[in-house]
């Protein structure tokens, strides 16, 4: 008789370790994803800012690059700028001048992507205004929303181009944004504003007619991008990647499908949504959507985030002319494209079927 049990016992020892191998890896935690914080330079987080907040997140395009990124808004350029150097965030979009002004004072901060390909700044006055031109607002004051904005330094420059002395020429007055700056306007407290195109688009839909005062060179510099510390870019150059990748696939998104991305941003920003929801209230909502949007869109030829040494050339020429920056300046030592490749490195057309097909 042949004596089986030995092989048996040795199938049960066998399927015993498997079943005790599988309950082990099922007990074991996923690994864990990054976590991230990503600032954008306001309080105020619309829908025009959708790209950098609830598209990528409720899309899952910044959780499927294994990253779990907090959306926090802050004050200002300035804000955003220092708290990128002293390493309180990882990642936030300011204005290009800004960061200029930021590293000849000795801050270690570089744009890796563009995110407005355009100036985001304006200055407007109210529709039935004296003013015409910069040079107008010789004596006048000026309102902001805060002396930190990044709409500072441009109407610095922009005042300067037409022959006015921003420091001893015109009055500076902080006034916030929405109903505060409304009621400046109301009150004539202030002769204009200068500010970023969405809270602008905002005071448009509350009624205001205004006038834009541009200088000659609006169209030549950039708007704004998005920054990382220099230590982040040299030893975490993936989360970069990571990061401005999910943009870039939330700017594909939002142009292709823009009522779906006001409804979603809407549910996810709350505060942002309109107590009436009719077909004025999304017509404004796409008034603000569009001034920061349209501004995304690429020339040809560029790719998603790509930094135009020319555009920087220029708005280093702009700055060093109203001593903003020294001669001196090294603006490429500003900004990389060495991770624009990567970061385009996903399938644009098929982010565009998911935005139109999306049932949000």
């Amino acid at each position: 008789m042949i004596d089986n049990s030995r092989g048996y016992h040795m199938q049960r020892i066998g399927l015993s370790v498997c079943l005790m191998s599988m309950a082990l890896f099922a007990m074991a935690p996923a690994e864990a994803a990054e976590k991230v914080t990503y600032a954008v330079a306001t309080s105020n987080i619309s829908v025009g800012h959708a790209a950098q907040s609830s598209i990528p997140l409720a899309q899952g395009y910044w959780k499927d690059e294994g990253l779990d990124v907090d959306v926090v808004g802050l004050s200002g350029a300035t804000a955003g700028i220092q708290q990128v150097a002293s390493g309180q965030v990882e990642f936030a979009t300011v204005g290009g001048d800004a960061l200029l002004i930021a590293r000849a004072k000795g801050l270690k901060v570089k744009a890796v992507y563009v995110y407005a390909r355009q100036s985001i700044y304006r200055i407007v006055v109210p529709e039935n205004s004296t003013i015409k031109t910069l040079a107008d607002f010789k004596d006048k004051t000026l309102g902001v929303p805060d002396m930190s904005a990044g709409s500072a330094p441009y109407a610095r420059a922009a005042l300067a181009s037409a022959g006015v002395d921003p420091q001893t020429n015109v009055k500076w007055l902080s006034i916030g944004i929405g109903g505060q700056a409304a009621n400046a306007f109301r009150q004539n407290v202030v002769d204009g504003w200068a500010a970023w195109d969405t809270v602008i688009a905002s005071l448009e839909n509350n009624g205001f007619k205004l006038r834009y005062i541009d200088p000659p060179w609006l169209n030549e510099i950039l708007g704004n991008v998005i920054v990382a510390r220099e230590e982040t870019i040299a030893k975490n150059p993936d989360l970069v990647i990571k990061v401005a990748r999910g943009i870039a696939k939330s700017s594909v998104f939002g142009l292709a499908n823009p009522d779906a991305t006001l409804r979603n941003h809407w549910k996810m920003y709350p505060e942002t949504k309109p107590s009436v929801m009719n077909d004025e209230t999304f017509r404004e909502g796409r008034h603000i959507f569009n001034s920061r949007f349209d501004l995304t869109k690429r020339e040809p030829g560029v790719k998603w985030g790509e930094n135009v040494p020319a555009v920087w050339k220029r708005m280093a020429d702009i700055s060093i002319q109203e001593g903003l920056i020294p001669k001196n300046f090294n603006v490429e030592a500003a900004y990389t494209n060495q991770f624009i490749s990567e970061i385009n490195n996903f399938d644009q057309k098929k982010i565009e079927e998911n935005a139109k097909s999306s049932n949000w």
